[in-house]
């Protein structure tokens, strides 16, 4: 949302893309993320956190005092900090006259830093955002990671970027569902009688190595495909496999007794080996209106 920093890029060589539940931001290449929750996200640097994220659309009238509030107590259970409001900093990005901005000192029990508080009369999101100060390491990142924030779509960029993935969906979809564990990732997103799972697993070369190779034996053991006896064989694709399949419910029986066929949802999943990143990547869609919406997404999907 802040006008764009020269010195700092998205696509800088020393920074990432980090995007998560609406909110975007370039961070530097070292910091991971530590936790994620519905509206949360913790960012950490050699085992210590760096970053926390908390953000929530706001409906009716919006207050600074009360919603400060609410954020600061939203999300993992610990103490609240005690804030201190004060002037934005002079190396802190101009944010646009749609965003109304607080900066504040915060301390907590054991550790204290800076943040701010961000509204955006736009797409009425409020985010609040503290960076942990130890020995005023991570402080001097703040300028750079503000000046990439982004809380809504004004340009083409990931749904999602976390960890080593990132994926682009259309806005509809919404996040219902996230797993993730040693080695293996799952993202649900679902929207009216569409959904998109993807998957991630790593390293590919050992889970191969299990499976002989053959990722058509990948996917039966971790069951991706739904249990049905009208799925066509896996046709090749690039380095991977894709099947296709149609539900039969009352709705589908209806649209062929009455010969609507102008419109079949996609019923689809494909599995992919990226060797260069020893990843092995997954999307499978449900409903979907059409086949090129998944091949938007399988294209935007990949590691960072």
């Amino acid at each position: 949302m802040p006008a764009p920093d020269p010195t700092m890029p998205p696509n800088n060589r020393d920074a990432k893309p980090f995007a998560w539940d609406g909110v975007r931001l370039a961070i530097p290449q070292e910091w991971e993320t530590g936790q994620l929750g519905q509206g949360y996200a913790l960012l950490e640097h050699q085992m210590r956190p760096v970053l926390e994220l908390k953000t929530a659309t706001i409906r009716g009238r919006f207050s600074f005092r009360r919603h400060l509030k609410q954020l600061t107590r939203s999300g993992p259970k610990h103490p609240s900090p005690q804030l201190q409001l004060m002037p934005k900093p002079s190396a802190w990005p101009v944010f646009p006259a749609t965003a109304e901005v607080q900066p504040f000192i915060w301390q907590g029990a054991h550790i204290g830093g800076q943040g701010l508080m961000v509204y955006c009369h736009h797409c009425r999101r409020a985010t609040l955002i503290q960076f942990f100060d130890h020995e005023g390491r991570s402080q001097a990142a703040i300028p750079h990671v503000l000046a990439s924030f982004q809380d809504h779509d004004d340009h083409p960029s990931p749904t999602f970027a976390v960890y080593d993935i990132q994926a682009t969906l259309p806005p509809r979809f919404a996040l219902t569902r996230f797993q993730f564990e040693a080695g293996r990732f799952e993202l649900a997103f679902h929207h009216a009688r569409e959904a998109v799972t993807l998957w991630r697993w790593s390293p590919a070369d050992v889970i191969l190595d299990r499976c002989g190779g053959n990722l058509a034996r990948m996917t039966q053991d971790n069951d991706l495909l739904p249990p049905s006896t009208d799925i066509e064989e896996g046709r090749p694709l690039d380095r991977g496999l894709m099947w296709q399949w149609q539900k039969k419910n009352i709705r589908s029986r209806l649209r062929h007794l009455f010969g609507r066929r102008d419109h079949h949802p996609v019923h689809a999943l494909r599995i992919w080996h990226r060797p260069d990143a020893n990843r092995i990547l997954a999307v499978r869609a449900e409903g979907l209106t059409s086949l090129n919406v998944l091949d938007r997404i399988c294209a935007s999907y990949g590691t960072v």
